[in-house]
């Protein structure tokens, strides 16, 4: 072989080299970037946060269960790609929790309040209730729909326990609707149940919560 064109050979094979270490990127196709993560915050105007309790006194007749309402609270979803690593933060007011029953006389309905807010939850010592998730198990999607246990921290009363909430989830791009209830117990956050007149007024100890919510990304 001529040595010229030897020489010429081995300057393209480096040049060829050197190319490539320098552009990689141009002799492999680059990755695609996952899509990043969404976050919802909760539209107040449009969810809605429930208490049931049960009457076990002799006003059960009168009053089988109380339903009270989060009346002033706040919350956000982070949905990341791994959908089961999403985050829930909730935050609700202590003293704004409000009894809706549609029977109940205004009286009636302010001593349950001063009660409530007053020596049950003490609201000016715990003015807040918040969840924070954990993690989330046996998730299911079937298109739009989602199904999950959503798992967390709630404190209440200045105690915070593990909870778990069954939920049902649609997700938008732009929006997000979740419904979903569960029970959990006073005295586990160290409550103790409302009791008045002998047995007139007793409330039980287990609490029904559930909740629907609409959430919106910006």
């Amino acid at each position: 072989m001529n040595r010229s064109l030897g020489r010429l050979i081995l300057l393209a094979v480096a040049g060829a080299y050197f190319l490539f270490a320098a552009h990689p990127a141009s002799a492999q196709r680059a990755k695609p970037k996952p899509p990043p993560s969404r976050t919802y915050t909760f539209d107040t105007t449009g969810s809605e946060i429930a208490m049931i309790l049960k009457q076990d006194g002799l006003m059960s007749r009168r009053y089988p269960t109380h339903r009270v309402l989060a009346k002033s609270f706040t919350g956000k979803l982070e949905l990341p790609p791994d959908e089961t690593k999403m985050a829930v933060e909730v935050t609700a007011e202590t003293k704004m929790l409000t009894n809706v029953d549609p029977t109940m006389s205004d009286f009636e309905r302010k001593e349950f309040h001063a009660n409530l807010r007053g020596p049950i939850l003490e609201a000016d010592k715990f003015p807040a209730i918040k969840f924070t998730s954990v993690s989330v198990t046996g998730l299911q999607k079937n298109a739009d729909a989602r199904t999950f246990t959503l798992n967390g921290d709630l404190t209440l009363h200045g105690v915070t326990k593990r909870v778990a909430f069954p939920v049902t989830v649609t997700i938008k791009e732009k929006e997000l609707r979740a419904t979903g209830e569960g029970k959990l117990k006073q005295s586990d956050f160290g409550v103790k149940p409302f009791e008045k007149g002998m047995g007139l007024i007793k409330i039980g100890d287990e609490v029904k919560v559930s909740f629907s919510i609409i959430a919106k990304t910006q």
